[in-house]
């Protein structure tokens, strides 16, 4: 590292380590403006408020670039067992849960991968799936450890009626996640989320009888809407037509403050976009773009919408970096996840051991956040995560349930994943020798293949996607 590098680095990190900035805007996002439930007021009001915050840091081109889908917004649902004891039980729908009432018998899949389903065969048909969620490898009988949609698309594809998806973490907390299919539409069949203890109620009171059945009915509207990707940049001073993108989703679950998931990744972006624009011009030698994502939780809307609509610049962008999960808990627990190109492995490894500040890499590609559309693509792309190591919790600990609140995050964990994003950010913009490179259509199709990832870009229609158009 020059001598000039480190100087931005230790203005950059001094700024960072002097200001209170990250916390008071958290305060912000989660107690003044709300949840930001895709598709409602608060999110709304959130992209303003974003928007209006990196025009004061100095960005430049701020905007915001709508996005159309279709939203959902929740009513009433009721959980009942009907036999062999009469008890109602308390739940919510899971996002896009079409309305509806059911009464079928119940079945156990357990954790409800696909080789749960596949040894229950055909006794699945017609009933409604209880259905563990996210799970730990400890617990877990199979190797793998899927998502809540593919557990979903595992219960469709056996027949069954309904599914009840039951949080794995004690608290009376319950579970939620959107079930819907691409575009906003209403998931299949009924699906709803209830807590750990009456999840294990409803299957302890099952065994006493041989046909145990539950009851569930469900409201909730759908509507067509208008939301909005908030973007500015950094112009860079030597190559300004190569990009580097960042950015979290700001929306977030409407049964909580979603202050870690991802209010913590929005105000990570913010700080530091903040920081990075403060630095002399020459710093930048590549422009940085900064993306605050609408609509993530309910199918990556924002996201699929900017790569739709800037496939004209995917050859000019060298790199992507997620920031869904960073700025989580009390800070030290930053790793980068990179998303399919293990040749960037080293090159990350080396630069937390330039910088002083060791943090585990690794290469797992997922296709569950904002950096999929671009990862799909041939992109290299990676995340910032910033787990909350004070939760012992399963899966997602307090997140996608009542305790994501603002209580979680702190001002240490916030200032400590803007560091490691604004000095990666810094990096990867200036470097010239970076070696990520763009994989081809071939190279991806394969590849996605392998992973199983392209059964449901096939069911949406966005196979055609992979590798760029």
């Amino acid at each position: 590292m020059t001598a000039t590098m480190r100087g931005y680095e230790h203005q950059l990190i001094g700024d960072i380590w002097t200001s209170d900035e990250p916390y008071r805007n958290l305060v912000e996002l989660c107690d003044e403006i709300g949840n930001r439930w895709a598709g409602s007021e608060s999110e709304h009001r959130a992209g303003e408020f974003l928007k209006a915050k990196l025009e004061s840091y100095g960005l430049s081109n701020v905007r915001l670039e709508p996005v159309k889908f279709g939203a959902w917004e929740r009513g009433e649902t009721h959980l009942w067992m009907t036999s062999p004891v009469e008890r109602e039980f308390s739940c919510v729908a899971l996002p896009y849960c079409p309305a509806g009432e059911i009464e079928a018998e119940l079945i156990d899949v357990g954790n409800g991968e696909e080789d749960d389903f596949k040894r229950l065969g055909d006794a699945v048909k017609g009933k409604i799936v209880v259905c563990a969620a996210e799970t730990n490898t400890a617990g877990s009988r199979s190797k793998t450890l899927s998502h809540r949609t593919d557990k979903l698309r595992f219960a469709v594809d056996a027949g069954a009626a309904a599914f009840i998806f039951v949080n794995q973490n004690p608290g009376l907390l319950h579970i939620t996640g959107s079930v819907g299919a691409p575009g906003g539409k209403p998931a299949p069949i009924i699906a709803i989320g209830t807590s750990w203890e009456h999840g294990q109620t409803i299957l302890r009171l099952a065994k006493r009888g041989d046909h145990p059945r539950l009851k569930i009915t469900s409201t909730g509207r759908f509507f067509d809407n208008t939301s909005y990707n908030v973007i500015g940049d950094i112009p860079g001073s030597q190559w300004p037509d190569e990009l580097v993108l960042t950015g979290g989703h700001y929306d977030g679950h409407d049964i909580s403050q979603a202050a870690i998931d991802d209010g913590a990744g929005t105000i990570v972006t913010l700080e530091a976009a903040r920081v990075l624009a403060s630095l002399p011009k020459e710093a930048i030698g590549r422009t940085i773009r900064f993306i605050l994502f609408c609509g993530e939780e309910v199918g990556l809307f924002g996201s699929w919408a900017y790569m739709a609509d800037h496939e004209d610049e995917a050859d000019k962008v060298r790199f992507m970096l997620n920031l869904d999960g960073a700025g989580g808990g009390r800070g030290g627990s930053e790793s980068i996840v990179i998303a399919g190109h293990d040749d960037l492995v080293d090159y990350f490894d080396a630069h937390a051991a330039e910088t002083h500040y060791a943090m585990p890499v690794k290469d797992d590609l997922n296709s569950h956040s904002d950096h999929y559309p671009y990862a799909i693509r041939g992109i290299p792309s990676a995340s910032v995560h910033s787990p909350d190591d004070s939760s012992k919790g399963v899966g997602r600990g307090w997140g996608h349930t009542e305790a994501d609140t603002l209580d979680k995050a702190t001002l240490r964990g916030l200032q400590m994943a803007a560091m490691v994003t604004a000095r990666l950010l810094l990096k990867v913009a200036s470097d010239e020798s970076f070696p990520g490179k763009r994989r081809t259509k071939e190279q991806l199709q394969a590849q996605l293949e392998g992973l199983g990832l392209d059964i449901a870009l096939k069911r949406s229609g966005r196979w055609e996607l992979v590798g760029g158009k």
